[in-house]
């Protein structure tokens, strides 16, 4: 790859845009839209900001709505980017990306490690993010190339200015814009000044957006993707929820009680840290959703809705059980990096239960302290499945009711008595690898 090539995969993954149609590994495509094609009958993009619509859009939207507006005016405007950062533990920000030339508008998610590349300490965006400067430079102008290579693609590319400014800025949030043009000359004084005098409305509205996203954001770190979004809809009231069908997944590691006791507090908090990081990343991997952590164990689920059929989600949470194990496995065997310093913690075992069965997934707790979480017969049963791994000596249970969609074949461990179930409870296994 030529190094234009991967100048313009870094400054896409700050945010300048989809490279074709498709996006590097540091960014994720959330939504694509086309772009909107206005005329002055539309009204102008002062107005559409100051009607209160562009507040109550998403980013891609709220791009859209004004460059729309300002090219209906007139305005040579033929790339944009609106980037605002956010409070998530994985995410440096959101990215709305809008291409005249592509006919599209993407909303993209942008990872938090992006910022520790030297791809970002060369790009033009870098001084905006962490300084509040406006950048604007000529792309064909051989100092801005060599300053910021992103330029020598938007120079291939006809581009003759490029104007990026701070539409706020602290010690921990930022919103910017960036525009671009192929006019001859660039981008005129007429240009310039009408881009200057949205600026205090289009802040306004992004900062609206903005703190929508850092809401959603907080509650999908916190609640996970399926019951934030809940939450931010509305459903807080107490007692509300619904039933739903679902594969659960309960997990626990083992000696958790004697490793506190024998690690200190923070190289436990490491520990516990490098630990579930696998397990979420096999969960989410497979399309389940992280409902809760207690201590050292973890409740997840895979909903049966829509075109998720049963099969389908005792398949995903199965491979999700599979790659957790194989997560575990490689902490275990890890030569550097090491979550602890004492060592003692190893090997670190667990388990893990699958059921299936109608969850009902509610707000739980006081008037002015609520908590959003799956309770019911299903849960509580695959709790008191889990410590069988034990009894077993088999990591990986299945209760019949799992075992029953597996299409590979099932290893039956037999019938288990189990606290407050009038039956034994039949359960199963398979290989820890897949076949």
């Amino acid at each position: 790859m030529m190094p234009a090539q991967r100048s313009e995969l870094a400054e896409a993954s700050l945010s300048t845009g989809p490279v074709g149609l498709d996006y590097p590994p540091d960014l994720q495509l959330v939504r694509r839209r086309p772009i909107s094609l206005l005329t002055t009958d539309d009204g102008t993009a002062l107005d559409w900001l100051m009607s209160g619509t562009a507040a109550s859009a998403g980013p891609a939207e709220l791009l859209d709505g004004v460059i729309a507006r300002l090219v209906a005016a007139g305005q040579p405007i033929e790339r944009a980017t609106l980037n605002m950062s956010t409070l998530h533990p994985q995410l440096l920000g959101i990215t709305a990306n809008w291409r005249g030339d592509l006919g599209v508008c993407d909303e993209v998610e942008v990872n938090a490690h992006v910022r520790e590349t030297t791809d970002y300490l060369s790009s033009p965006l870098r001084p905006i993010i962490e300084e509040g400067r406006s950048i604007r430079v000529n792309p064909q102008d051989s100092v801005a190339q060599s300053t910021y290579p992103i330029m020598q693609t938007l120079a291939a590319a006809g581009y003759t200015d490029y104007w990026g400014f701070a539409l706020k800025r602290d010690d921990r949030q930022f919103t910017l814009m960036t525009l671009a043009t192929r006019q001859a000359g660039g981008f005129s004084r007429a240009t310039i000044e009408a881009v200057e005098a949205l600026r205090p409305a289009l802040a306004l509205n992004v900062e609206i957006v903005s703190r929508g996203k850092i809401a959603e954001h907080v509650l999908d770190a916190y609640l996970g993707r399926r019951i934030g979004k809940r939450v931010l809809a509305g459903d807080i009231r107490r007692g509300f929820g619904e039933t739903i069908e679902a594969v659960i997944w309960v997990s626990d590691m083992r000696n958790f009680t004697g490793l506190s006791d024998r690690i200190d507090s923070a190289e436990m908090i490491r520990l516990l840290n490098a630990f579930f990081e696998g397990l979420v990343d096999a969960v989410h991997e497979q399309g389940g959703e992280v409902l809760k952590f207690v201590g050292d164990g973890m409740l997840a689920a895979f909903p049966i809705f829509g075109t998720q059929t049963a099969p389908a989600a005792a398949a995903a949470a199965l491979a999700a059980a599979r790659n957790g194990l194989v997560a575990v496995d490689s902490l275990n065997e890890a030569q550097s990096g090491e979550p602890s310093r004492d060592l003692s913690w190893r090997p670190l075992s667990m388990g893990i239960a699958l059921h299936r069965g109608p969850v009902f997934f509610g707000n739980i707790g006081s008037r002015d302290r609520l908590d959003f979480t799956a309770i019911g017969r299903t849960v509580n049963l695959a709790a008191r499945i889990e410590p069988l791994s034990k009894t077993t000596g088999r990591r990986l249970l299945l209760s019949d009711r799992v075992a029953e969609l597996i299409e590979e074949p099932v290893e039956e461990l037999g019938d288990f008595p189990i606290r407050g179930i009038p039956d034994p409870v039949s359960l199963f296994t398979v290989p820890e690898h897949g076949l």
